[in-house]
C-alpha cells in the first residue's frame, strides 16, 4: 500500500479524499500537526502548491 501525505490538518478534508480515492490501495494521512503552513497564495492552486512543497521538504 502506498502512503500519501495530504497537505492539510483538517480530518474532514482527509475523509473526503479517502471517499474519492477508494479502491486505489492508498493510505492517506494528514500532514504533521507541528508543520504550520501559512496560506499566502492568491488562489486555491497557489496555496495547494505551497502546502505540497512545504510538506515534501519536511518529509523528504
Amino acid at each position: 500500500m502506498t502512503r500519501l501525505v495530504v497537505a492539510t490538518g483538517n480530518p474532514g478534508k482527509l475523509k473526503e479524499m479517502q471517499a474519492y480515492l477508494t479502491g486505489l490501495n492508498l493510505e492517506l494521512v494528514l500532514k504533521p500537526a507541528e508543520l504550520e503552513i501559512e496560506e499566502t497564495g492568491e488562489t486555491f492552486a497557489e496555496n495547494a502548491c505551497l502546502k505540497a512543497s512545504q510538506v515534501a521538504k519536511r518529509l523528504g
